[in-house]
């Protein structure tokens, strides 16, 4: 069962925030994030602040951020890549749901890929847009 009403107030919170950002995320550093309760087959968020790891893909500002969700399911299809975490987890950046995020999302940093890893999460999304 979706509980949209739970997530709704969580990201008028979330929104209403001005405390200036402290956080200040990376290309290829992966956050916990509150992604929210969302619909269809978009990936959500779990737990109490609807979080899930997002891989910060292409860093526009201090403010809005590409990013991928991680899952720990891998599947051999084009819109899954599958690598190994720096703490040898098993994780898939789910490329076919890129998005735009807000650094308001950002809950805290967990770690940070390799630039190789991230080049070829990138040309892989370049692959998809030809």
């Amino acid at each position: 069962m979706k509980i949209f009403d739970i997530w709704n107030e969580l990201k008028k919170l979330l929104d209403e925030s001005t405390v200036p950002p402290s956080k200040f995320p990376k290309e290829g550093e992966v956050w916990m994030s509150s992604l929210g309760q969302n619909i269809g087959y978009e990936q959500n968020g779990s737990g109490q602040h609807f979080s899930r790891p997002l891989l910060v893909i292409k860093k526009f500002n201090n403010h809005m951020f590409w990013v991928v969700p991680l899952s720990t399911k891998q599947k051999d299809i084009d819109f899954y890549f599958n690598f190994t975490d720096p703490n040898g987890l098993h994780v898939s950046a789910i490329l076919a749901q890129m998005r735009l995020v807000s650094v308001k999302r950002l809950e805290r940093n967990m770690y940070e890929i390799s630039m190789s890893i991230l080049s070829d999460i990138k040309r892989k999304l370049q692959s998809f847009l030809k």
